[in-house]
């Protein structure tokens, strides 16, 4: 009785995670877009406004002087050369950011996370003896199955109640992007939390002048003031999960292999002995692996290129499992 009520409150709960995921994915795009709008409507024309006035005064002060040597004439040239790319860069790098932003954040919704082989992939002998399994022993043959799938699993997949597959290099469910993060989509995620961090410090730095400035003369629109709580609220909250996941990258780990490998070392280490995470190939190979640049040179890695998914990825992978 006390089991079939948890299985029902597993299911809501599980059922409610489902339904919510599609309306954090609504709410993260509104704030992004939201932010991006004020940027690009409000923070940067008054940079292009500030260098216009500029350059205005300087043109006023040589037309009130008669006389303007050489020297004068290179420097304001140059100043003006300088603000002008200084504006080019600030369009430019912001146009980048967004599209980066954009691309990551939709590339992981929309990239399946790896799945490992399914019913369809093996013969109907095959299902009746892998469904009659309930219990597996680690000394028995099928050491990497699924109780759930009742199928077996393949290194380091594991399963997900609310996509009911096991997924491939599994990090976690994250609501924010509605998907499993794992092998094919998590080079997105972490490059979507970077690219988001350095734009929200970079909106919350730009915003400044505006907020504690006497820009408006005492007014201060609202767009503006909720733009540099939100990038500055973001910032530090999003700080903290990305630094988190780099250092999970660094050591060739997911958020489940971390706790794993955390039990496994204090287990080692009452028996006197080191644990070593099998996966780990040193600092530069875990990253250089993670983000598909084996073969390519490192500033590659935040390229919008694909991470490796590949549709027929249970098939290719039929070989390891039935090798288990």
């Amino acid at each position: 009785m006390a089991q079939s009520f948890v299985d029902k409150l597993e299911n809501v709960l599980t059922l409610f995670l489902r339904c919510i995921g599609p309306i954090f994915v609504f709410f993260a795009s509104s704030l992004i877009l939201w932010i991006a709008y004020v940027h690009f409507s409000i923070l940067l024309p008054h940079q292009l406004s500030t260098f216009r006035l500029e350059n205005e005064n300087n043109n006023n002060n040589n037309n009130n002087n008669n006389i303007v040597d050489s020297s004068q004439s290179k420097g304001i040239t140059l100043k003006y050369s300088l603000g002008f790319l200084y504006i080019v860069f600030q369009y430019s790098i912001s146009i980048y950011l967004l599209f980066s932003i954009a691309f990551n954040y939709i590339m992981t919704i929309i990239v399946p996370p790896g799945n490992t082989p399914r019913d369809s992939d093996y013969s109907e002998q095959e299902l009746i003896e892998y469904k009659s399994i309930t219990h597996i022993k680690r000394s028995e043959t099928y050491n990497k199955f699924c109780v759930t799938c009742r199928l077996p699993k393949i290194e380091r997949a594991h399963h997900c109640q609310l996509c009911k597959t096991c997924v491939l290099r599994m990090d976690h469910h994250c609501p924010w992007v509605n998907n499993c993060v794992g092998q094919n989509n998590h080079r997105y995620f972490i490059l979507f939390l970077l690219y988001l961090l350095v734009s929200c410090i970079y909106v919350c730095i730009l915003s400044i002048p505006h907020v504690f400035g006497d820009i408006y003369g005492g007014y201060l629109p609202f767009s503006t003031l909720m733009t540099f709580v939100l990038t500055l609220t973001i910032s530090l909250a999003l700080g903290g999960l990305f630094f988190w996941q780099f250092y999970l990258v660094m050591t060739n780990q997911t958020t489940i292999e971390f706790l794993h490998n955390r039990t496994q070392s204090r287990k080692a280490k009452a028996r006197g002995e080191v644990y070593k995470n099998p996966y780990h190939l040193g600092i530069a190979n875990n990253l250089r692996e993670f983000f598909k640049v084996t073969n390519l040179p490192w500033y590659y890695f935040a390229a919008p290129m694909s991470s490796g998914y590949d549709r027929n990825l249970a098939e290719k992978k039929r070989e390891s499992v039935d090798a288990v």
